[in-house]
């Protein structure tokens, strides 16, 4: 029963990220940005309206999408470690951290891409005027975005 709590926790975060904001593909969401992805999910189900029958199509999409790029997602937290052990390595090696970075920037547009095509499969389970609300939800996030630095990175400092 908890991995089916956890399993829809994370449907509801992918759901977030994939369908209602342009935030980029993080490998590692620590719990927090989990639970505020889920939240965030809840509030655009309210706000757009979203019918059982919707809800349910577009699980089945991040179900389907969750599957597809969990390979994908282990992979860049392979070559992630690896870019941080080159970085921390006693003698920096130029051309070795451009080139892992290269490969994550592969993985991240593949990502990126899988996204973009979930992010339509979902569009298409809304309404015109649910489609209306979440570009205009959209613009509001997309106004904030440069303000609040994405979950991982919550050390750095934030703008003004």
């Amino acid at each position: 029963m908890k991995t089916i709590v956890k399993s829809m926790s994370a449907i509801a975060a992918v759901v977030a990220a994939v369908s209602f904001s342009p935030i980029s593909a993080s490998a590692h969401m620590d719990e927090e940005c989990m639970h505020q992805s889920g939240h965030h999910f809840k509030k655009m189900e309210t706000e757009l309206g979203l019918s059982a029958q919707q809800n349910e199509g577009i699980k089945d999409v991040l179900v389907k999408c969750h599957a597809q790029n969990e390979p994908l997602m282990k992979q860049l937290g392979t070559e992630r470690h690896a870019l941080r052990a080159l970085i921390h390595a006693d003698v920096v090696n130029d051309a070795a951290i451009r080139a892992q970075s290269g490969k994550i920037a592969a993985i991240e547009a593949d990502l990126a891409v899988r996204r973009a095509h979930a992010a339509q499969q979902i569009r298409a389970l809304l309404t015109p005027e649910q489609l209306k609300k979440l570009k205009a939800i959209q613009e509001k996030h997309n106004c904030g975005m440069d303000k609040t630095p994405p979950c991982g990175n919550r050390h750095h400092k934030r703008g003004n």
